[in-house]
Order: C-alpha cells, then structure tokens, then sequence
C-alpha cells in the first residue's frame, strides 16, 4: 500500500498595498494541520527554494523578486517534485 500524497491548495493573493509588495503571495489553509514534522520541513524546502517566505503581518508567503509566472511556476514545480499533490492553484496548465 503506497503513502498518499500530501495535498495542497495555494490560494494565490495580490499583496500588493501598504507596506509590502510581493511579486506573488498565497495563502494555505488546506489540509497541512495532520502532516508530519518531515512534511513540513519538505514544504518550507520548497517555499526557500521557490524564493517565498512567510509574511507574519499578512498571514501569506510572500515572494518578492523575479516575475509573478516564474515564481508560481517555480513554486508548483518544487512542490510537485517533493511529492506534494496542488489540488488547487497550480499554474502549470494555465496558459
């Protein structure tokens, strides 16, 4: 019996008013209070990696340098190669 793969919603944000300016920002609410300490740590390899960080005032991960596309993009893709399955939000097949 094979593991399922942990799932993930990115809900993609404009957050770019105030203070800050993000070249892309989302936010995850779907599904990662029952993944493990390990499937955690994957996930915040794949945001470092992706170029986004969490941004405590606006509860999202926030990237702010490279294009929008490239940083969707490279999010989705570190995500899919670390075993996370996108149920929502994934950039890839939009053209």
């Amino acid at each position: 019996m094979s593991k399922a793969r942990p799932e993930i919603e990115l809900n993609w944000r404009d957050e770019n008013y105030g203070s800050v300016y993000a070249v892309a920002a989302f936010r995850n609410y779907a599904g990662t209070f029952d993944w493990s300490e390990r499937t955690h740590q994957r996930f915040r390899g794949c945001l470092k990696r992706a170029g986004f960080a969490f941004h405590q005032g606006r509860c999202s991960y926030i990237a702010s340098s490279g294009s929008r596309e490239e940083r969707k993009r490279a999010l989705c893709d570190e995500l899919d190669r670390a075993g996370f399955q996108i149920v929502r939000g994934d950039v890839r097949g939009a053209a």
